[in-house]
């Protein structure tokens, strides 16, 4: 018989082996969920440094990703070389999209913000301050061309107000051809505010600086054979962004950037000034909600400030074919992850085409042209796509020409893809409108704008631009290039 005392002690004895033994098992177990973590994190890791497994291109954002960087001497020893590594390895992780799309919808499942940042806000350079004194020349000069361009009785000298007639009819399908991938610039930041989104704008100095010096060698170069304009075009953010939201934010101040580019344009090239224009129609839809584009209603009111730099009066609206396509999801959606409450009002895509011709031609490589049309039918393409029914989205060289004009004018049009809602309406003042998108012209075409200009013998060579492309140093440069 064991008497009590020693039950007591044999339990306590129990008791503490039991505890030892517990412990021991949680401390191994422990160990393990630590060997496992760190296996795992250093597989992932390994993996994730596979440059062939990491993606190129986000279908989700519809933008092109880091690249890795190319190594120099200079930016490795500056720390640039190993800021791009980090840039490239955050931007390109597999299976990104996915990722993505799981924080959006997490996020979204705690409930919508009115107000959204969507991606990282970066810091711009100081815009330089601008000689007030070119601004006043340019002023006159503006205020000259707009008086001759009044005396012309039979085309309007005022854009109308639009308020989105009902479509007349569709433009003719073409079912033999597929329709490009859409290509857009590369988005940064997004400030979403309910059912609309706004690009953050970030003033890069040597960019801007780099593209002014590209336009002036431009105007230098074809001094005496064509006339130079330049169209800078701001972005939604700093025309429609409501006051409120902008004040305050990390957002470059587009009307300064835009003034300070203005100032370093030499006299051959004839500036063609937008934003104030642009804001004192801000109530109207000039721009898209969803998608980083201006709609072809901004498209058309600048192409009239383009015709009064050029002493011509710009048509009516009403003399273009109109046609819509509504449900339209651009580049924001897709950009923000497809945040929901974007869809509560898609945007609407107005096209117009001139009333005598819809009838592009494109450039292949093999040198040959061929015929589609300005305006695709873009009623059943997906959401997504239905910008790509101006002048079939980015061609590397595509023309238009006019049966209704026989004296030979012809007007070289330098651009993204911004440009291409513009286009159609140049067409009714040339005999021939050609168009380069100077991002893909090279896959096409080896010549540069010297010999183009040549052969077309256009008189007028047009570059348009999104304020965004300006800053963009891969863009710039290869407007650079293709200036020869």
């Amino acid at each position: 018989m064991i008497d009590e005392k020693e039950k007591n002690i044999t339990e306590e004895n129990f008791d503490e082996t039991q505890l030892l033994s517990k412990l021991r098992r949680i401390r191994i177990s422990n160990i393990w969920t630590v060997r496992l973590f760190f296996t795992v994190f250093f597989a992932v890791a390994v993996i994730a440094l596979i440059i062939p497994l990491r993606p190129t291109y986000s279908e989700t954002e519809k933008r092109e990703l880091t690249k890795f960087p190319e190594f120099t001497f200079a930016s490795f020893f500056s720390g640039e070389y190993f800021k791009g590594i980090d840039s490239w390895y955050s931007d390109t992780f597999p299976a990104r999209d996915t990722f993505t799309d799981i924080n959006t919808n997490l996020t979204m499942f705690y409930g919508i913000n009115n107000v959204v940042i969507h991606g990282e806000v970066e810091e711009g350079d100081a815009i330089p301050e601008v000689d007030e004194s070119k601004g006043e020349a340019s002023a006159e000069d503006t205020t000259s061309v707009e008086q001759n361009s009044s005396a012309d009785s039979n085309v309007s000298s005022e854009p109308p107000m639009v308020s989105a007639p009902p479509v007349s009819s569709a433009p003719p399908a073409v079912s033999s051809e597929v329709a490009p991938a859409p290509i857009t610039q590369t988005l940064g930041a997004l400030l979403i505010n309910g059912d609309s989104a706004y690009e953050y704008y970030n003033f890069v100095k040597a960019s801007a600086d780099l593209y002014t010096d590209t336009i002036n060698k431009a105007a230098m170069l074809l001094n005496g054979k064509a006339q130079v304009y330049d169209l800078i075009v701001p972005t939604s953010m700093g025309i429609t962004a409501p006051d409120d939201l902008v004040a305050g934010i990390k957002t470059s101040d587009q009307k300064a950037a835009i003034d300070y580019m203005h100032s370093r344009l030499v006299a051959p090239v004839k500036y063609v000034p937008l934003y104030d224009m642009l804001r004192s129609k801000r109530e109207e839809y000039i721009y898209f909600r969803t998608d980083h584009h201006w709609t072809a209603l901004g498209a058309y009111y600048s192409y009239c400030e383009l015709m009064r730099a050029k002493g011509v009066g710009p048509l009516a609206l009403d003399q273009y074919v109109k046609y819509e396509f509504p449900g339209f999801l651009g580049s924001f959606y897709s950009s923000s992850g497809k945040l929901p409450q974007l869809t509560a009002r898609p945007d609407t895509v107005y096209a117009y085409h001139p009333a005598n011709t819809n009838v592009l031609s494109l450039f292949a490589k093999e040198g040959y042209w061929y015929n589609t049309t300005i305006i695709s039918d873009m009623t059943a393409a997906s959401a997504s796509n239905k910008y790509l029914t101006f002048i079939k989205g980015d061609q590397p060289l595509s023309k238009i020409d006019n049966p209704a004009v026989a004296d030979g004018s012809a007007c070289i049009v330098i651009k993204e893809s911004f440009g291409n809602a513009f286009v159609p309406f140049l067409v009714p003042h040339y005999q021939t409108v050609y168009i380069v998108d100077y991002r893909h012209i090279t896959k096409v075409d080896p010549r540069g704008l010297l010999q183009l200009q040549a052969e077309t013998g256009a008189k007028d060579v047009i570059f348009i631009n999104n304020i965004s492309a300006t800053r963009n140093a891969t863009l710039v440069k290869s407007i650079n290039d293709y200036i020869r």
